[in-house]
């Protein structure tokens, strides 16, 4: 099989299994973090120049959302800065599943810092465990990990598009007090009470937006956006009656920092504790809107709207879970 040929079936892939190809994987153990971070960059970029209409569709999302009073240079810049953050997530992922573990726990150590933890473990002297709530922002592969190897209990519910990549995370995450929930197997729900009733962490994403299920005819607004709003996080937390907080992993340079922000302290027993968390994630969004990687699933949301770059009045849009994906 000739190099045009084997790039050729290689990119109908998405992006996803694109970069985890076997060989990747195995570079992955052995290049130091800047070099495999570069390396993983090129391997994107070259993803893209053949994907044109996805990276297109990405570009006019980006334009949609963030182009309002910058200049077409400065657009440029914020779209470069933020393929960049999308194939940044992908390397940490494949860091975190390849790098030798000992490499990892000597990362975290290192340059994982945490702003709030005193929240968190306020949270925990409830002893109903707690929901942690994140999005597809920053270093959010990280979070799960970077817990446990600091001495927390913490379950996540996942869906992997590869059976080497889950293999690989469960066979991790049984060196450190980590449980996966696959979210393909069994009733989440269900294994997240479970979870919470031992006083574990659990872990689940505010804007996983093709898997809410809309039950009531309540929309929240998001990035301009009405979407119909899925109540998954409030029958967790009523049932459960964990608290929640908000957990958000940013990229500082060559560090990470851990956001932790209570949610449910002082918070009326009526709210909707999901529009909490998204609001939340939307506030980290204007400072670094770079570090945000639901570009392309949002652009499909909406992909009648892209021809027109400048803001127009909010859309309402139909409901497009809790399930944390891991390979997406």
């Amino acid at each position: 099989m000739n190099l045009k040929h084997f790039l050729s079936r290689r990119l109908r892939l998405n992006l996803s299994r694109f970069l985890q190809m076997r060989l990747n994987s195995w570079l992955i153990r052995f290049f130091p973090f800047f070099l495999s971070r570069y390396y993983l960059i090129y391997l994107g970029r070259l993803y893209y120049f053949f994907n044109l209409k996805e990276k297109k569709l990405i570009e006019r999302t980006i334009a949609f959302v963030l182009g309002k009073g910058k200049s077409p240079a400065e657009l440029r810049r914020v779209t470069r800065e933020t393929f960049k953050g999308i194939f940044d997530h992908y390397h940490e992922k494949l860091y975190l599943a390849y790098t030798p573990f000992k490499r990892i726990k000597k990362f975290f150590q290192k340059r994982m810092h945490f702003a709030g933890e005193e929240t968190l473990q306020q949270a925990l002297k409830a002893g109903k465990g707690a929901i942690l709530v994140t999005g597809h922002f920053g270093a959010v592969e990280f979070l799960p990990a970077a817990l446990a190897v600091k001495g927390y209990k913490v379950a996540i519910i996942c869906r992997f598009q590869t059976s080497r990549l889950r293999d690989t995370l469960v066979e991790r995450a049984s060196q450190v007090d980590l449980e996966i929930i696959d979210a393909d197997k069994g009733n989440c729900l269900l294994a997240a009470l479970k979870a919470l009733k031992q006083g574990r962490i659990i872990i689940t994403e505010a804007d996983e937006f093709d898997e809410w299920k809309a039950k009531d005819n309540h929309q929240v607004s998001f990035l301009g956006a009405r979407l119909d709003y899925d109540r998954s996080l409030d029958i967790l937390t009523k049932r459960s009656g964990a608290p929640v907080v908000s957990a958000l992993v940013s990229r500082t340079g060559k560090n990470y920092t851990l956001n932790l922000r209570a949610v449910t302290h002082q918070t009326p027993a009526e709210a909707r504790i999901g529009e909490i968390c998204l609001s939340h994630l939307e506030e980290m969004l204007e400072y670094l809107p770079t570090q945000w990687y639901q570009w392309k699933k949002f652009g499909q949301m909406i992909k009648p709207y892209l021809e027109e770059l400048n803001p127009a009045p909010e859309l309402s849009l139909a409901p497009l879970g809790m399930a944390y994906q891991y390979g997406q």
